[in-house]
């Protein structure tokens, strides 16, 4: 039985070596808006991602994150009243890490996401000054190439709390 579990894990480690996502990714995701500061309504969401990656040991990456992303404003009435929630756009820039396991991709970007938004209020205040951002995520290694992933976004600041949980892919290019 001992032999058996040595050879287990010991295929178990050589196949989590095999799909490292180091170097340079890019990919792209679509989102659905979740919870967000009340007032401020979101319909959609999609981004574009790159990061680069460096390969600390065979499982896990150390590496800098950006890209866009662009939540979507959405129309609510109150009363008679109607009232627009404005675009959301920002670009992150972030630390980001990823401990791989056989095909499976675990990981986080955190940093500060910039708002690129120029919606302003009634007292011409920006309604989005950009804020901490974190961003986990899981991921499938397709192969040593593409990657399906799940994330959920999250960017606060004092006044504004936006998230999203997304799909979409990345393409590792070495």
């Amino acid at each position: 039985m001992k032999k058996y579990v040595i050879t287990l894990v010991t295929a178990l480690l050589f196949n989590a070596f095999t799909y490292a996502q180091s170097g340079l990714n890019i990919g792209a995701s679509i989102g659905f808006p979740y919870e967000n500061y009340e007032g401020y309504d979101f319909s959609f969401a999609f981004s574009a991602d790159i990061n680069y990656l460096f390969e600390v040991n065979q499982a896990f990456s150390l590496g800098i994150a950006t890209g866009y992303g662009q939540a979507l404003g959405e129309d609510f009435y109150l009363g008679p009243i109607n009232f627009e929630t404005p675009d959301y756009q920002f670009v992150p820039l972030a630390a980001a890490a990823r401990f791989g396991a056989g095909r499976l991709v675990f990981g986080a970007d955190i940093g500060y996401a910039f708002s690129v938004s120029s919606a302003k209020d009634v007292f011409n205040n920006d309604y989005y000054t950009g804020g901490f951002y974190w961003r986990p995520m899981f991921g499938f290694n397709l192969n040593e190439v593409f990657q399906l992933n799940i994330n959920y976004v999250g960017i606060s600041d004092d006044y504004f709390y936006y998230s999203s949980f997304n799909i979409g892919f990345m393409v590792n290019i070495n």
